[in-house]
């Protein structure tokens, strides 16, 4: 397996979430996740892609912005004050360049 893959409880239910490690997991993850799934990403940086499994649940925004945090620990390096976009994975397209893709309905989560 290319990425990682950690569990987190949200409201007492089990979640995956699925972690890119390079250009390449980033797009596995996003063709093997649901399409009612959310996709993370920072916005405007070079950092991996989070999916949060879900079969269109409704995730309150505050464990939205827990697993946005986990971004920070995936870039190390990426400012504290990095913004992270997401969306649900049905509005991702893959392009032709590894872990490069198109976004659409994005949301921002400020920092």
């Amino acid at each position: 397996m290319d990425y990682n893959t950690e569990v987190i409880d949200i409201q007492g239910k089990e979640y995956i979430i699925l972690i890119g490690r390079n250009a390449k997991s980033n797009d596995t993850i996003i063709r093997i996740s649901h399409p009612e799934s959310l996709w993370l990403h920072f916005a405007n940086i070079s950092s991996p892609h989070i999916i949060l499994q879900s079969k269109g649940d409704t995730i309150p925004k505050r464990y939205i912005n827990q697993v946005a945090n986990m971004l920070f620990e995936y870039k190390k390096s990426a400012p504290r004050n990095s913004n992270v976009i997401y969306t649900q994975v049905k509005n991702i397209k893959l392009t032709n360049t590894h872990g490069s893709v198109i976004t659409k309905n994005t949301k921002v989560i400020k920092f």
